[in-house]
């Protein structure tokens, strides 16, 4: 087993020290928190937050996480918490204040980030942009890194963690992408990528097809899923599923799709067959939905499958990652390697 790092422990301790009640209060519900608990600790510890660091934070919510950056990073070091929402972050300056927490909150556009405190060691986003704002990346320090919610395709579940860490000329020098995600900041935008088609009858059965101007075999691949399902267990465990999910992102095969179904969200492949026919197939977290037992698009699926495990069923982690600079923001991509 591998052992902690100090600043691995120093998260642990932290979770020890501050109490989450004040933050949470005492039914769990003053302000909920998003994220779990689980996936906090384990992107603090990502972060390898150092006693006197200069942190800042984007997203306050509850105030929970910054008061235990707070505590690592000790008297020496220096916490920013930005929200858009003045109520989150003039409650949690009155708990700092009450319980003796050194943060300082502010309300302001996250995206813009906080620049009359940078340079700083480590940002930390608890939500997703539309895309990375070079702003996060010009206010790090040579080798400092943040931790956000991306976007890694335009389907619209493709949202996993980015973890950046950035040279001297503020530019990615690292990037790894895990699995998971944070809420969008804001409703994502319409993208001409993709081609979207709804069931009229049905509002929340829908399937969106990478690829522009396709509507028509969208809408024939909706229809194939809703009139003739087919479903057999899953490929892949429900523990390998969103590794798969996010390998199949990074192969990018031709038709693939995201469909909502009634018995789940899942990622896949679509095609139109010689005699004009349309086929789909879909793998949610424990169920693979076809049109039909001898669809070629389950046949395509199983093969892209087998193809994952023989890889090495990557994880999430283990694929290529980069960021591709458009117009002062950082889109976020992953790649087989």
């Amino acid at each position: 087993m591998t052992e902690a790092t100090p600043q691995q422990d120093a998260v642990t301790n932290a979770y020890r020290a501050v109490p989450a009640e004040p933050f949470h209060g005492a039914d769990g519900q003053a302000v909920r928190p998003c994220t779990p608990a689980a996936v906090t600790h384990r992107h603090l510890r990502m972060l390898d937050l150092r006693p006197g660091a200069n942190v800042l934070e984007i997203g306050t919510g509850s105030g929970y996480s910054a008061a235990l950056i707070d505590h690592i990073v000790g008297p020496q070091g220096q916490v920013t918490t930005v929200d858009i929402d003045p109520k989150l972050t003039e409650r949690a300056e009155e708990l700092y204040a009450e319980h003796g927490y050194r943060v300082r909150a502010v309300t302001a556009d996250g995206l813009r980030g906080y620049p009359s405190q940078a340079p700083y060691d480590r940002i930390l986003v608890g939500t997703t942009p539309p895309a990375i704002p070079d702003a996060w990346l010009q206010q790090l320090k040579s080798g400092g890194s943040l931790i956000s919610g991306a976007r890694i395709a335009d389907l619209p579940g493709a949202y996993a963690i980015a973890h950046v860490t950035v040279d001297e000329h503020h530019l990615p020098q690292q990037v790894v992408v895990h699995h998971g995600g944070y809420t969008p900041m804001v409703a994502p935008r319409p993208t001409t990528s993709v081609s979207r088609a709804v069931d009229p009858g049905r509002h929340e059965f829908e399937l969106t097809l990478l690829g522009a101007d396709q509507t028509r075999t969208a809408a024939a691949l909706l229809t194939s899923l809703r009139d003739r399902p087919h479903t057999i267990q899953g490929l892949v465990s429900s523990d390998d599923y969103f590794h798969f999910k996010n390998w199949l992102i990074a192969a990018g095969p031709r038709g693939l799709l995201e469909a909502v179904h009634d018995e789940g969200v899942g990622i896949g492949v679509g095609m139109r067959t010689a005699d004009g026919s349309a086929h789909a197939a879909i793998a949610t977290d424990e169920l693979v939905i076809a049109d039909a037992p001898d669809s070629p698009a389950l046949e395509r699926l199983r093969s892209l499958t087998g193809q994952w495990l023989d890889e090495g069923a990557l994880r999430t982690h283990e694929l290529g990652a980069k960021l591709s600079c458009d117009e002062a923001t950082w889109h976020a991509s992953v790649t087989r390697r």
